[in-house]
């Protein structure tokens, strides 16, 4: 035995002398932040101009389209947002998602207070392991995840996409609404049949059961803002598509007199009811500016 105290004392010797060898006289702080860590710059050019005084000075939004590390975390693939598509997508939020509220309300106060104070934005979207795919995010009242940035397109060819980014858009401020302040508790019982699968079941489907969309059968919150996101988006009389106007979409419900067409119009009631209630907003005049800022937004 005593060969190994020997070898654990020369072991002990050794590691102390090392101990001794890494310790530093003297302290020298890091005057120069590591990458990404110290807060990047960049010069400010127009996108940004425009950011600051169409989106920060008005709404006290700050929009974020040049990626932080850390950001955006996520465990998919998703492609930064073009800096060329930047502009013209917050264009037509301006013009298609938010004049319609500064009308209605009488000014730019109702969206500054309740406009989520971040707005970042993602050139692809999000796809999940099990085929869905995500198009915007809301968190909690304070921030706003915008995907398919690189997909804009303004011309009527395109107009489907364009009415899913209102969509996208007024769904995710549907979400802040109501984490503001929460939609009657009754709307939850509504309807039954909420599923995690709903990803498997066609909007025609989910339309005969009470829902407007498939993935409003995800869960009350969101049955609850694709009401409102349906309704807003879209046009009387503009062009057809996937997402298209709230009255052809009840169609295929199995017209008035079947249970998935009172569902809906139930659910439906309960909306207009809490913009009245709540935010003091007429929410059928406020659909009539939205079908028409879309349409003529078109090219």
């Amino acid at each position: 035995m005593k060969p190994i105290r020997n070898i654990l004392s020369l072991l002990c010797i050794g590691l102390l002398a090392g101990m001794v060898a890494c310790k530093k006289e003297k302290f020298t702080p890091l005057t120069t932040p590591p990458p990404g860590l110290g807060g990047d710059t960049w010069p400010q050019d127009s996108v940004d101009k425009f950011i600051y005084d169409s989106m920060t000075v008005p709404y006290n939004v700050a929009v974020y389209y040049k990626w932080q590390p850390g950001q955006l975390d996520f465990p998919s693939d998703i492609t930064p947002p073009d800096a060329s598509k930047v502009v013209p997508v917050l264009k037509a939020l301006l013009n298609v998602a938010y004049a319609p509220y500064n009308q209605q309300t009488g000014s730019t106060a109702f969206l500054r207070r309740y406009l989520p104070k971040t707005l970042e934005m993602a050139g692809s979207a999000e796809y999940l392991p099990n085929g869905a795919r995500f198009l915007g995010q809301a968190e909690g009242g304070t921030a706003m995840l915008l995907y398919e940035v690189n997909y804009f397109s303004r011309k009527k060819a395109d107009s489907n996409a364009f009415k899913q980014m209102m969509h996208t858009m007024h769904h995710e401020f549907g979400h802040i609404l109501h984490q503001n302040v929460l939609y009657p508790v009754s709307f939850k019982t509504i309807s039954t049949g909420y599923t995690g699968n709903w990803y498997n079941i066609p909007d025609s489907t989910a339309r005969q059961l009470g829902f407007i969309t498939s993935y409003a059968q995800a869960a009350p919150d969101e049955d609850f803002v694709e009401m409102i996101s349906t309704m807003l988006s879209g046009g009387e009389g503009g062009p057809s598509g996937g997402y298209d106007e709230y009255e052809a979409l009840l169609t295929q419900t199995g017209g008035p007199g079947s249970p998935g067409y009172a569902t809906i119009k139930q659910k439906e009631a309960v909306v207009v009811d809490y913009f009245q209630r709540v935010w003091k907003i007429d929410f059928y005049a406020l659909r009539a500016k939205c079908r028409t800022a879309f349409v003529n937004y078109l090219q």
